[in-house]
Protein backbone atom coordinates (compact mmCIF):
# COMPACT_ATOMS: atom_id res chain seq x y z
CA UNK A 1 0.00 0.00 0.00
CA UNK A 2 1.25 3.40 -0.92
CA UNK A 3 2.65 5.34 1.81
CA UNK A 4 0.34 8.70 1.21
CA UNK A 5 -2.69 5.89 1.61
CA UNK A 6 -1.09 5.14 5.11
CA UNK A 7 -0.84 8.28 5.89
CA UNK A 8 -3.98 9.26 5.00
CA UNK A 9 -5.85 6.16 6.88
CA UNK A 10 -3.59 6.89 10.16
CA UNK A 11 -4.83 10.31 10.05
CA UNK A 12 -8.87 9.68 9.25
CA UNK A 13 -8.45 6.49 11.55
CA UNK A 14 -7.13 8.75 14.80
CA UNK A 15 -9.92 11.32 13.77
CA UNK A 16 -13.06 9.00 13.37
CA UNK A 17 -11.36 7.04 17.25
CA UNK A 18 -11.19 10.71 18.68
CA UNK A 19 -15.18 12.08 17.94
CA UNK A 20 -16.16 8.01 18.61
CA UNK A 21 -14.24 7.62 21.61
CA UNK A 22 -16.08 11.37 22.78
CA UNK A 23 -19.09 10.26 22.04
CA UNK A 24 -19.61 7.23 23.64
CA UNK A 25 -17.51 8.16 26.59
CA UNK A 26 -19.46 11.37 27.29
CA UNK A 27 -22.61 9.08 27.24
CA UNK A 28 -21.06 6.62 29.53
CA UNK A 29 -20.07 9.32 31.83
CA UNK A 30 -22.97 11.21 33.92
CA UNK A 31 -21.06 13.44 35.17
CA UNK A 32 -19.18 14.78 32.24
CA UNK A 33 -21.21 17.65 30.25
CA UNK A 34 -20.08 17.65 26.97
CA UNK A 35 -20.37 22.29 26.28
CA UNK A 36 -19.19 22.58 29.97
CA UNK A 37 -16.54 20.28 31.04
CA UNK A 38 -12.80 19.76 29.55
CA UNK A 39 -12.42 16.22 27.67
CA UNK A 40 -9.70 15.67 30.25
CA UNK A 41 -12.25 14.99 32.88
CA UNK A 42 -13.30 11.73 30.78
CA UNK A 43 -9.55 10.74 31.91
CA UNK A 44 -9.62 12.58 35.62
CA UNK A 45 -8.62 10.19 38.54
CA UNK A 46 -11.65 9.14 39.97
CA UNK A 47 -14.03 9.18 36.79
CA UNK A 48 -16.03 6.35 35.67
CA UNK A 49 -14.05 5.09 32.55
CA UNK A 50 -11.17 7.23 33.00
CA UNK A 51 -8.69 4.12 32.24
CA UNK A 52 -10.46 2.84 29.12
CA UNK A 53 -10.86 6.86 27.90
CA UNK A 54 -7.02 7.29 28.06
CA UNK A 55 -6.42 4.46 26.62
CA UNK A 56 -8.15 5.11 23.75
CA UNK A 57 -9.03 8.54 23.58
CA UNK A 58 -5.82 9.90 24.27
CA UNK A 59 -3.01 7.22 23.87
CA UNK A 60 -4.26 5.16 20.75
CA UNK A 61 -5.41 8.29 18.79
CA UNK A 62 -2.22 10.24 19.42
CA UNK A 63 -0.05 6.88 18.42
CA UNK A 64 -2.34 7.03 15.33
CA UNK A 65 -1.83 10.66 14.87
CA UNK A 66 1.94 10.85 15.81
CA UNK A 67 2.51 7.87 12.92
CA UNK A 68 0.35 9.98 10.76
CA UNK A 69 2.83 12.97 11.43
CA UNK A 70 6.16 11.34 10.99
CA UNK A 71 5.37 9.50 7.66
CA UNK A 72 3.00 12.97 6.37
CA UNK A 73 6.92 14.53 6.98
CA UNK A 74 8.12 11.37 4.71
CA UNK A 75 5.93 12.30 1.72
CA UNK A 76 6.33 16.00 2.25
CA UNK A 77 9.95 14.93 1.97
CA UNK A 78 10.30 16.87 5.47
CA UNK A 79 12.02 15.55 8.57
CA UNK A 80 11.46 18.54 10.42
CA UNK A 81 7.75 18.17 9.87
CA UNK A 82 7.57 14.52 10.29
CA UNK A 83 9.28 15.30 13.59
CA UNK A 84 6.55 18.52 14.90
CA UNK A 85 3.93 16.52 13.82
CA UNK A 86 4.90 13.40 15.10
CA UNK A 87 5.43 15.88 18.32
CA UNK A 88 1.76 16.65 18.76
CA UNK A 89 0.60 12.77 18.61
CA UNK A 90 3.57 12.16 21.56
CA UNK A 91 2.17 15.15 23.57
CA UNK A 92 -1.59 14.17 23.22
CA UNK A 93 -0.86 10.65 24.00
CA UNK A 94 0.64 11.84 26.65
CA UNK A 95 -2.53 13.29 28.00
CA UNK A 96 -3.50 9.87 28.93
CA UNK A 97 -1.65 10.88 32.29
CA UNK A 98 -4.46 11.74 34.59
CA UNK A 99 -5.55 14.86 35.75
CA UNK A 100 -6.45 15.28 39.43
CA UNK A 101 -9.38 17.70 39.35
CA UNK A 102 -8.40 18.17 43.51
CA UNK A 103 -5.43 19.55 42.44
CA UNK A 104 -4.17 21.91 39.76
CA UNK A 105 -0.66 21.65 41.49
CA UNK A 106 -0.18 17.74 41.29
CA UNK A 107 2.58 16.50 39.39
CA UNK A 108 0.19 14.24 37.47
CA UNK A 109 -2.33 17.39 36.80
CA UNK A 110 1.21 19.57 35.79
CA UNK A 111 2.35 16.55 33.48
CA UNK A 112 -1.12 16.25 31.08
CA UNK A 113 -1.17 20.06 30.93
CA UNK A 114 2.57 20.22 29.79
CA UNK A 115 1.99 17.01 27.39
CA UNK A 116 -0.71 19.22 25.17
CA UNK A 117 0.72 22.51 25.54
CA UNK A 118 4.18 20.58 23.61
CA UNK A 119 2.05 18.45 21.54
CA UNK A 120 0.18 22.01 20.27
CA UNK A 121 3.41 23.66 20.01
CA UNK A 122 4.99 20.77 17.79
CA UNK A 123 1.40 20.65 15.65
CA UNK A 124 1.61 24.94 15.22
CA UNK A 125 5.86 24.97 14.54
CA UNK A 126 4.96 21.87 11.94
CA UNK A 127 1.74 23.54 9.78
CA UNK A 128 4.01 26.96 10.23
CA UNK A 129 7.29 25.19 8.41
CA UNK A 130 4.58 23.48 6.15
CA UNK A 131 3.02 26.86 5.07
CA UNK A 132 6.62 28.04 4.30
CA UNK A 133 7.61 25.18 1.74
CA UNK A 134 7.47 26.62 -1.50
CA UNK A 135 8.15 23.05 -3.21
CA UNK A 136 4.25 22.06 -1.90
CA UNK A 137 1.08 23.33 -3.64
CA UNK A 138 -0.57 26.29 -3.23
CA UNK A 139 -3.49 24.65 -1.72
CA UNK A 140 -1.19 22.77 0.94
CA UNK A 141 0.52 25.65 2.24
CA UNK A 142 -2.49 27.89 1.73
CA UNK A 143 -4.68 24.78 3.96
CA UNK A 144 -1.46 24.95 6.47
CA UNK A 145 -1.96 29.00 6.91
CA UNK A 146 -5.42 28.68 7.59
CA UNK A 147 -5.41 26.03 10.51
CA UNK A 148 -2.66 27.93 12.27
CA UNK A 149 -4.55 31.24 11.92
CA UNK A 150 -7.71 29.73 13.02
CA UNK A 151 -6.37 27.84 16.03
CA UNK A 152 -5.25 31.36 17.87
CA UNK A 153 -9.01 32.75 16.88
CA UNK A 154 -10.60 30.68 20.20
CA UNK A 155 -7.26 31.51 22.07
CA UNK A 156 -8.20 35.52 21.54
CA UNK A 157 -11.77 35.25 21.35
CA UNK A 158 -11.26 33.46 25.20
CA UNK A 159 -8.69 36.27 26.66
CA UNK A 160 -11.88 38.78 25.15
CA UNK A 161 -14.25 37.28 27.39
CA UNK A 162 -16.19 36.64 24.44
CA UNK A 163 -16.85 32.92 25.59
CA UNK A 164 -15.58 30.36 28.53
CA UNK A 165 -12.78 28.32 28.73
CA UNK A 166 -14.46 25.12 27.51
CA UNK A 167 -15.45 26.58 24.71
CA UNK A 168 -11.82 27.29 23.38
CA UNK A 169 -10.84 24.19 24.01
CA UNK A 170 -13.71 22.98 21.96
CA UNK A 171 -12.72 24.88 18.93
CA UNK A 172 -8.98 24.11 19.32
CA UNK A 173 -10.00 20.57 18.99
CA UNK A 174 -12.16 21.35 16.06
CA UNK A 175 -9.85 23.45 14.51
CA UNK A 176 -6.96 20.70 14.89
CA UNK A 177 -8.47 17.71 14.33
CA UNK A 178 -10.44 18.90 11.16
CA UNK A 179 -7.01 19.71 9.89
CA UNK A 180 -5.86 15.90 10.16
CA UNK A 181 -9.20 15.15 8.40
CA UNK A 182 -9.03 16.98 5.43
CA UNK A 183 -5.49 16.40 5.21
CA UNK A 184 -6.11 12.97 5.07
CA UNK A 185 -8.73 13.11 2.58
CA UNK A 186 -6.64 15.68 0.55
CA UNK A 187 -3.82 12.74 0.28
CA UNK A 188 -6.34 10.53 -0.96
CA UNK A 189 -7.81 12.24 -3.63
CA UNK A 190 -4.78 14.20 -5.03
CA UNK A 191 -3.12 10.59 -5.06
CA UNK A 192 -0.61 11.88 -2.60
CA UNK A 193 0.83 13.98 -4.95
CA UNK A 194 1.62 17.13 -2.07
CA UNK A 195 4.74 17.86 -4.04
CA UNK A 196 3.23 19.49 -6.71
CA UNK A 197 3.72 23.01 -7.06
CA UNK A 198 0.75 24.98 -8.10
Amino acid sequence: MPSYRITALLGLAGVGAFASALLLFSFLNPNFHPTQDYVSKLGALGQPFAVWWNVVGFGLVGLMLAAFGWVYGNIVRDRLIGILLALFGLGFAATAIPIDLGSADAAVSKAHVVAICLGLAGWCFGLARLASLTALSKSVRRSAKLAATLVVAPMVGQALELWPMPVTHRLVFAVVFGWFALTSITLLRSGGQTQAVA
